[in-house]
């Protein structure tokens, strides 16, 4: 018989596996940190008899954990060797449901990406208030802050995030001709056609967690981007099967050896249609869902 906890934990999973995921970066986390939570009530009392207002309890749960998280060796960006990116999203589900759920959590990876430029009490305060449109109170009692405290937390987060906001959705209809001209490129080995792809100040994001061969900084300039790829593809580093792939919402690429994933390469695209960010996760261990091929 499917007790009132476990029916809340199979409706609410997919939403508080997102909110973690915006905090984290890591889908693999926030799966655990969710049914971590959950496990914990279970383990002490079965029901939800106790629990006065489910929403806020639970967000609160998952927000501290997630937030530990971050301060973890494993999460921690302080240590992390080069640029640390988010862990790209391959959303499968066998449920109509969750699958409705979960596509409308999706979001973008230039998104994800913008929020590693803020501290863990600003991301948490920018999500929630953001993303999930918790009331200020909710907020400063997770944080056990003032309103006032988590108000400023919100202003200082949206003054550095302005410059950085993605310009362009993931259904931008650009990305898919970009998907096209770089398997071209990446087949032909030639990548000068895609410099009229690129903004002149494009950057060019690697995150290989010091685990594979990776650019440690910020690559910037097209020519500079076209150049790395340009060089990689000579010494065959794409060798294998590039595969378009829906990855955070939106068409990205997939690069298979011998059925595994090696390497995972997105875009943002601004207003013009012109590439301004281009991301390579190469780190194995943030491909670890990606799906098999």
């Amino acid at each position: 018989m499917t007790t009132d906890l476990e029916q809340y934990y199979h409706d609410n999973k997919s939403n508080l596996t997102a909110l973690s995921y915006r905090l984290t970066g890591s889908w693999g986390e926030a799966e655990d940190i969710v049914q971590e939570t959950f496990l914990a009530l279970f383990e002490n009392a079965p029901g939800l008899e106790h629990i006065r207002t489910p929403g806020p309890y639970f967000r609160r749960a998952v927000v501290n954990r997630s937030l530990n998280a971050i301060q973890s060796p494993r999460l921690s960006r302080e240590t992390y060797f080069g640029t640390w990116l988010p862990e790209p999203v391959f959303l499968q589900s066998s449920s109509e449901t969750d699958e409705s759920v979960l596509r409308e959590e999706q979001i973008s990876y230039a998104f994800m990406a913008m929020l590693e430029h803020l501290s863990p009490e600003e991301r948490a305060v920018f999500v929630l208030r953001e993303s999930f449109g918790v009331e200020y109170a909710e907020i400063a009692a997770m944080l056990s802050k003032s309103e006032t405290a988590c108000r400023k937390l919100l202003s200082r987060a949206r003054q550095k995030l302005k410059p950085l906001q993605p310009e362009s959705p993931p259904s931008n209809q650009n990305v898919p001709v970009w998907v096209c001209a770089f398997l071209k490129a990446a087949r032909t080995g030639e990548f000068s056609p895609l410099l009229e792809m690129f903004r002149e100040d494009a950057v060019m994001w690697s995150d290989g967690g010091g685990k594979v061969r990776s650019a440690i900084n910020p690559i910037f300039s097209r020519k500079r981007i076209i150049a790395f790829w340009s060089g990689i593809t000579k010494k065959g580093s794409m060798e294998g099967d590039l595969v378009p792939t829906l990855i955070n919402g939106q068409e990205g690429l997939v690069l298979y050896r011998n059925g595994i994933a090696v390497k995972v390469i997105l875009v943002e695209g601004d207003r013009t249609g012109l590439i301004r960010n281009i991301y390579l996760i190469t780190n194995p261990d943030k491909l670890v869902h990606v799906p098999t091929k």
